[in-house]
């Protein structure tokens, strides 16, 4: 079987979106399918090569790749970034549409509305990966759909496609995030202090996410002397803000590492006891969310903290998840006081079904 995957991600990319695609492209390949990566050559750092590809994910799984030349002003032009950025997105999924139409591929997976839309139009076999929402998006949708039966949407959660306003049909599924079991595992935990571990950006929309409030936290209580945090991701200059602010005392152990490859996250992970889910309340981090985090959190076999949101409610086994209230620092102790007080050892979950191995053949399943 051939697939084609289109996105117009910046390729390559340390975001969840750029690990999310190259799972998927790792277990495709694994399944015996033929895969094919089109993407745009937009930013100062994307590569053609394959080999270099497989090397920053850490696979080594055949693939190949199909880059397309990007001479539209996002990116080149400062001003007005968000209109650059759609005029750019649907001018480039236009003429990359034009392309696979023509061509004899008969599969198809993309994380683009307007690729998703263009190439439903033509009647081929796609599925859009859904992972939040726009008025104009829900729209495009509901059109892709009407015209072309052959359409089909992946949602990532069950409030993005309820607040879509879809109801499950064939043509409508969810499939939760899942995690990469070839580095997330569980191993002993010999550190005699606790080890609490947040992963993931520093910043959503170019504002902290609420780290910041946890490391306040942290320094705070002196409760906290029995753990230490440990803090990945980015961006670096960012994490350089937050090492001037926030370090060691006698009392607390904080460590920073930036951005790091995927093996060395998960290193870390896998010898950590406790890890952070935090967002600021927002449309996105309330409803549009399926942290892959948390997953790979759940694969390394750690307890969870979390705000106390909607998204963070809903994910699978929250029963076992400590919440908490990010205004709220008394909660917040409680909270990590708890996990650390959970058997980590204890299986509550079937971990093969919350793999990004397992969540690719239910994709396939329906081409």
């Amino acid at each position: 079987m051939e697939l084609i995957y289109i996105t117009y991600q910046a390729i390559p990319s340390n975001t969840a979106h750029g690990v999310h695609t190259f799972s998927i492209i790792k277990n495709l390949a694994r399944s015996n399918i033929d895969v094919s990566l089109v993407y745009p050559l937009r930013d100062k750092d994307a590569t053609k090569s394959s080999s270099l590809l497989q090397e920053i994910y850490g696979f080594d799984e055949n693939f190949k790749v199909l880059p397309t030349k990007h001479f539209l002003p996002f990116g080149k032009i400062k001003y007005f970034p968000k209109f650059m950025y759609l005029f750019s997105h649907i001018i480039w999924s236009y003429l990359v549409s034009r392309t696979y139409t023509k061509k004899k591929y008969k599969n198809i997976f993309t994380l683009s509305d307007w690729v998703f839309y263009f190439l439903s139009r033509k009647r081929k076999n796609i599925i859009f990966e859904c992972h939040n929402l726009t008025k104009l998006r829900i729209k495009l949708l509901n059109k892709s759909l009407k015209i072309n039966k052959n359409s089909k949407i992946v949602f990532i959660n069950e409030l993005i496609r309820e607040d879509a306003g879809f109801a499950k049909s064939p043509q409508v599924h969810v499939i939760e995030s899942g995690y990469d079991d070839d580095l997330f595992f569980e191993q002993s935990k010999n550190s005699e202090k606790k080890k609490i571990v947040f992963s993931g950006n520093l910043l959503r929309f170019n504002e902290d996410r609420g780290v910041k409030t946890i490391l306040h936290y942290f320094n705070n209580l002196k409760l906290f002397e029995s753990f230490e945090f440990h803090v990945i991701g980015g961006p670096d200059s960012y994490v350089d803000e937050l090492r001037k602010q926030f370090h060691d005392t006698e009392d607390v152990e904080i460590y920073f590492y930036g951005h790091l490859n995927r093996v060395e996250v998960a290193q870390i992970l896998n010898s950590a006891d406790i890890g952070i889910l935090v967002n600021k309340s927002t449309i996105h981090s309330e409803r549009h969310t399926s942290p892959l985090k948390y997953f790979e959190y759940l694969g390394s076999g750690l307890n969870i903290v979390a705000t106390n949101v909607e998204s963070h409610r809903i994910l699978p086994y929250s029963e076992h998840i400590n919440f908490f209230d990010l205004d709220n620092q008394k909660t917040f102790y409680e909270a990590v006081i708890n996990a650390s007080n959970q058997n980590i050892n204890e299986k509550y979950f079937e971990l093969s079904k919350l793999t990004n191995q397992y969540r690719t053949k239910k994709l396939i399943t329906l081409f």
